[in-house]
């Protein structure tokens, strides 16, 4: 008999959003990371994934699925912080009842704080550092299932820290071999992925929507991200014949018409890109790729397949109009003079051009980001996506604002998704915070590009969304009022 492995989503979903902060995780999407290890280790072990957003009361869940799936390794998935409260009364649910079986834990949230965890949580046996899959299979080659074997250098223990050993990344090289997610781990039927901004996204009909990660690993050192720590920096990727082979199933099988591809670098090889897209040009699906892309890679030809494939909004990892905020504070490797080519050469195609910018890191002052307003406002970017730079755990970002007391040292259980915290050089967070929000009215609201091209049916479409997304902003009804007179109509609310 095989190893029976119970893998459970920990609860991510905020309830009861703050209005004023709506970014935070507030839909569902299916629990990619743990598809991904059950469908690699299938064929070794017979799993059960528990996804706790997508069950009313997922404690009574889960004590059912143990009583009756009897598994030998319950796997919890931490991606975020705020999951973090959840862990221990579910540990403790278990073990009372059950202390034989072996308790896991993975995630990014979980790699980064896994010294702190382990000494907070007694009921858990182990931490996996990093990617799950292969860390998994060798521990289900050791039948005994008994935390003291657990010697592979990506599982940390309470006895490993305690004599020192470092846990070590376990790569999947060829990532062909988790592309073919297998659904059948959860009910489809409980997800509703929200596409991301975009005057595009159709509501007046449901969608099957589901997301693909065809690369892995980032070669360069933003100060913000932790991508690299967690994947590395050598990048890695499914070959361009097994995504469009598991594309054809999403669509015949299970009815998708919309692909989200999450790759932090989907561009960064230019060839497999552009042959991507034009195989993905035949099923005539919307694509979005919402982590953000790179003004280097785009040309004209880049920009036309990517129209022809069923992109049509392009969110750009830009971050900064200020060159000095670029190289010296976020240390990105973009010059701002590749920007507008790449701007023109999707423009040609008729994208919307949604520009990601983040406001606050640590020696940024006024002047810097009125620079940014003044780039934005200079360039044809429709929308600008305004952030507050996030010390998240892993990132070089967070290590500078602990060392120089730029924000005080948090226990994983007191953060706060998304709040701007960081106070350097006696600049008030409120401040910061303030500007940016001024800045965001001005840019995409009293400047808003698509109104002054007299576009007002896309700039309609973009303050409908905010409406919808923000419910009661003033700000987007006043100026859809605006756009709806120069559509020749009175009726804001259409």
């Amino acid at each position: 008999m095989m190893p029976r492995v119970l893998l459970v989503n920990l609860p991510y979903i905020v309830k009861n959003i703050d209005s004023n902060r709506p970014k935070i995780r507030s839909f569902f999407a299916f629990p990619y990371g743990l598809l991904s290890v059950a469908t690699y280790n299938k064929d070794v072990a017979d799993f059960k994934i528990i996804d706790c957003d997508a069950e009313e009361n997922y404690m009574a869940a889960i004590i059912r699925t143990v009583q009756e799936f009897h598994p030998d390794i319950v796997g919890f998935s931490m991606m975020f912080d705020n999951s973090y409260k959840h862990l221990k009364s579910i540990l403790e649910m278990i073990k009372e009842s059950y202390p034989h079986i072996l308790t896991i834990l993975g995630g990014a949230a979980a790699s980064y704080s896994y010294e702190e965890i382990l000494a907070e949580q007694i009921d858990l046996d182990a931490i996996c550092y990093s990617e799950g899959e292969m860390p998994l299979r060798f521990l289900l080659s050791d039948r005994d299932f008994d935390v003291w074997n657990l010697c592979h250098p990506s599982w940390i223990t309470k006895d490993s820290l305690g004599r020192g050993v470092v846990p070590k990344i376990s790569y999947i090289q060829n990532l062909d071999d988790v592309i073919d997610i297998d659904y059948s781990f959860v009910s489809n039927y409980d997800y509703n992925m929200q596409q991301a901004f975009s005057p595009f996204v159709d509501y007046s009909k449901e969608h099957k929507q589901y997301f693909l990660v065809t690369s892995r690993g980032c070669p360069w050192k933003c100060a913000f991200c932790s991508n690299a720590k967690i994947h590395g920096k050598k990048m890695r990727f499914a070959s361009v014949d097994k995504i469009i082979s598991h594309v054809e199933y999403l669509v015949k099988e299970l009815g998708m018409d919309v692909l989200t591809i999450y790759d932090d670098q989907l561009l960064i090889d230019k060839d497999r890109a552009k042959d991507l897209f034009r195989k993905l040009a035949r099923f005539n699906l919307r694509i979005e790729m919402p982590n953000g892309l790179s003004v280097r890679y785009i040309d004209d030809e880049m920009a036309e397949l990517m129209r022809n494939a069923g992109a049509d909004t392009a969110y750009l990892a830009i971050e900064s109009g200020c060159e000095f905020v670029l190289k010296k504070l976020i240390n990105k490797p973009l010059e701002l003079s590749q920007v507008k080519p790449a701007v023109e050469a999707l423009r040609k195609q008729g994208f919307f051009i949604h520009a990601f910018i983040v406001f606050g890191m640590p020696g940024e002052t006024e002047a810097m980001r009125r620079e940014t307003e003044q780039f934005l406002l200079d360039t044809d970017i429709c929308w600008a996506g305004i952030n507050m730079a996030t010390p998240v755990h892993g990132s070089r970002l967070y290590d500078d604002c602990i060392k120089n007391g730029w924000i005080k040292k948090q226990a994983i259980g007191d953060i706060i998704d998304k709040k701007y915290i960081i106070n350097c050089n006696g600049a008030d967070p409120a401040d910061v915070e303030r500007q940016a929000y001024e800045i965001n009215l001005n840019v995409n609201f009293h400047q808003n590009k698509r109104m002054k091209k007299g576009d007002y049916e896309t700039a309609a479409k973009c303050f409908r969304e905010v409406i919808r997304r923000y419910e009661g902003h003033e700000v987007a009804k006043h100026y859809l009022a605006i756009c709806q007179k120069g559509l020749g109509g009175d009726d804001a609310g259409n």
